[in-house]
């Protein structure tokens, strides 16, 4: 039976909300990811990317979904042979990672962020911290990041310069200084009846997460 609305039910309600929301005065044109889950099990990791506020200006007909813009993330300008040119049967270059963690078929965790070329790095380090790391999931979205993109220098949050730059230095690594890397949210099945929705605490203001119950 196809389920008519996703909702979940009291015995899902597990994790209280990790960090706050702070609100803003205008909605910036940013990627913005969420993850949600309902009480039949299925997950959505979702990225939206826009590229500039009202994306191309049009909307899917009785959906609501803006269309994005995303061909600006092909190159463009005097580049000949550059693979990212537009052309027939290409999608552009992106960096967008929304992440589904199974286990034995089973989704047990969903992550992704906003962020540009550091999402990829932004998740890797989430699902490195909670699986190689054992971090629990709020630590692990918490920690201090870093992101490296074939640059000669890697950007790092103080909290990772604070950390570790003086041992990786000694082995001949550069750094420069990033203030945020990444905006993540995540949620993980604890047991079959239990899952925790994960914010960031303090990145970009603070990320909202929570089980929502409808109203009756």
């Amino acid at each position: 039976m196809r389920p008519r609305r996703a909702s979940p039910t009291a015995r899902t309600r597990a994790a209280l909300p990790t960090g706050t929301a702070t609100p803003v005065a205008q909605e910036g044109p940013e990627t913005t990811h969420l993850v949600v889950a309902d009480r039949w099990g299925n997950v959505i990791a979702y990225n939206l990317t826009i590229e500039s506020t009202g994306g191309n200006g049009i909307v899917v007909p009785g959906r609501g979904v803006l269309l994005n813009n995303e061909l600006t993330d092909f190159t463009f300008g005097p580049a000949p042979g550059d693979p990212n040119l537009p052309g027939p049967g290409k999608r552009p270059r992106s960096s967008m990672a929304p992440t589904l963690v199974f286990d034995d078929g089973r989704p047990v965790l969903a992550a992704g962020s906003p962020g540009g070329s550091t999402i990829i790095t932004t998740v890797l380090q989430i699902l490195l911290n909670r699986y190689e790391l054992g971090m629990s999931l709020p630590d692990a979205l918490a920690a201090p990041r870093a992101t490296q993109r074939n640059t000669a220098q890697t950007q790092a949050e103080q909290g990772f310069l604070d950390l570790y730059r003086a041992e990786l230095e000694a082995k001949g690594h550069s750094f420069v200084l990033n203030p945020e890397i990444g905006a993540a949210t995540a949620l993980e099945f604890l047991s079959r009846n239990r899952v925790q929705a994960v914010a960031e605490p303090s990145r970009r203001g603070g990320g909202s997460a929570m089980v929502v119950s409808p109203s009756r």
